[in-house]
């Protein structure tokens, strides 16, 4: 089979939004690149080439009736296009990475006391050892989870008015492998001068947000390209799994079904079926597509072996089946899958470095500032999350709190925390008051304070960071003086002070 091929290298998270992600001040996307995301990259690349709308019949052609279909971009690994791991895969509950897999659409294990649950990587590399054995890679992409806030007023915190998103995205730096297929074969000749070698595109939503950038990278025609690999014996059944989800209607009623048998006019003798809501979004008209319920890709149907049967079923490999086939839909394989006991394997992992020490003083000046740069970024992120986390409950008054605020930074620039102890030594009874009211988790915060400011370096405790898991480059380490440690002591006060004065203005 002749197809385009082309990896896509994520510059960015990527967020392609499925439904069905629970809250809806979220967006859970998919663990692929859509080739409806993919198929909307191109007809954009085709836009600004050519002056075209939907009743144009090289438009329809390439983007509309199925004649060119954008398969879904799933992970790369071994340097190939990895497939949606078979739901009839099964393991033993609370069993161990290096234990076998058993599919129970080829054969049932005898030991029926054991539990089995499905697997739960989404996608799997499989290929025939070596010994004859059935080997397998489970893989899960990478996520990107993170918190976004919508306000009225992006320079005032009002109450009431501040939503939170929390977007989950493929992470960066991950290759996706992508696919179009074309019934005509010099229209791939056309579609690879739409998708140009090494460009930065944008794919999915919320592109000015920091989403959506990627390159391209290894366009190529391959002239006998193969979706799939068939692996282990021959079997008396015929094994059919969905590559990709699969839209069938049932032409006698008009609604979505949960089986086959509309488009092969015979029932299947065993299934491992989920089924997942689908749907879509039009920026044309800034509308969301009609919603239906969808096969899920994995899903695995076996039928009694009938040579006719095998005939259509591999006849519609090429061409898929169902619904929305140009934008990735209906893929199937026959026979993919054959053994009935499958040896999950491990990628090695990266070796860790050898040792190494460095030698002439500009390199150690060097790799100092190196460290001593990596050390501060892994204090700023243990000095967010403990701010998070620290809570004063009924705190001082405002102008308490910048007074002690500006007494911190006065033990900053002067390179003395007495200076602190001395402020809340010298406070008059009203003030001294309002510091002992107020808690900070179980302590008061003045003795909270105090006991921080005595103690400049138990800061790191209160940090959770090891002094000994400091990073290291060629045995140069970064040192946690005093200075730093009252300078993050000072830091820790001036924002947990600071965030219960932004609190209490909110209220």
């Amino acid at each position: 089979m002749k197809a385009l091929t082309f990896e896509i290298h994520l510059l960015e998270p990527l967020l392609a939004t499925r439904l069905g992600g629970g809250d809806p001040n979220s967006a859970v996307g998919f663990e692929f690149i859509p080739g409806s995301t993919i198929r909307g990259m191109v007809i954009g690349h085709y836009m600004r080439q050519n002056q075209a709308d939907a009743t144009d019949a090289t438009f329809r052609r390439f983007f509309l009736d199925g004649r060119v279909r954008f398969l879904n971009a799933y992970p790369q690994a071994y340097g190939r296009r990895v497939l949606p791991t078979p739901l009839s895969w099964h393991k033993g509950k609370d069993a161990s990475k290096t234990e076998p897999l058993y599919d129970f659409a080829v054969d049932s294990p005898v030991d029926d006391r054991r539990q089995w649950q499905g697997v739960e990587e989404p996608f799997s590399c499989l290929w025939a050892g070596e010994d004859g054995s059935t080997k397998v890679e489970l893989i899960k992409p990478d996520l990107y989870v993170n918190i976004h806030t919508a306000r009225q007023d992006r320079q005032r915190v009002t109450k009431n008015e501040s939503t939170v998103f929390r977007y989950e995205a493929l992470a960066p730096e991950q290759v996706f492998c992508g696919v179009a297929l074309a019934d005509r074969e010099d229209d791939l000749e056309h579609l690879k001068r739409w998708l140009p070698e090494g460009e930065v595109v944008h794919l999915g939503g919320s592109r000015l947000a920091g989403y959506g950038q990627a390159r391209l990278q290894n366009v190529q025609i391959q002239e006998d390209w193969q979706e799939y690999t068939p692996v282990g014996d021959d079997t008396d059944a015929i094994i059919v799994t969905l590559l990709s989800d699969v839209l069938i209607r049932d032409p006698r009623t008009g609604a979505y079904v949960a089986t086959l048998e509309p488009v092969l006019g015979c029932a299947h003798d065993q299934a491992f079926v989920r089924v997942r809501i689908v749907g879509g979004f039009n920026r044309k008209w800034n509308l969301p597509l009609p919603q239906a319920p969808a096969i899920q890709a994995g899903s695995v149907f076996v039928y009694r072996t009938q040579d006719d049967l095998l005939k259509r079923l591999q006849a519609l490999e090429a061409r898929g089946i169902g619904e929305r086939r140009a934008e990735g839909f209906g893929r199937i394989a026959v026979n993919w899958h054959r053994a009935a006991e499958i040896q999950p394997v491990e990628r090695p992992g990266h070796q860790p470095p050898l040792p190494f020490t460095l030698q002439d003083s500009q390199s150690v000046g060097l790799a100092r500032r190196m460290v001593d740069r990596m050390l501060r970024q892994q204090l700023d992120r243990a000095l967010i999350a403990a701010v998070n986390r620290l809570q004063i409950q009924n705190p001082p008054s405002n102008a308490q709190l910048s007074r002690m605020r500006i007494v911190a930074r006065q033990a900053l620039s002067q390179g003395n925390s007495q200076i602190i102890i001395q402020h809340l030594k010298g406070m008059r009874r009203a003030a001294r008051d309002q510091f002992q009211r107020a808690r900070i988790g179980s302590d008061r915060l003045d003795e909270w304070l105090e006991s921080i400011a005595e103690n400049v370096q138990g800061i790191w405790e209160v940090l959770g960071v090891n002094p000994r898991q400091v990073p290291t480059i060629g045995g140069v380490r970064p040192e946690l003086t005093t200075d730093l440690a009252l300078e993050y002591t000072v830091r820790l006060i001036d924002r947990v002070l600071r965030k219960a004065q932004k609190e209490a203005a909110n209220e």
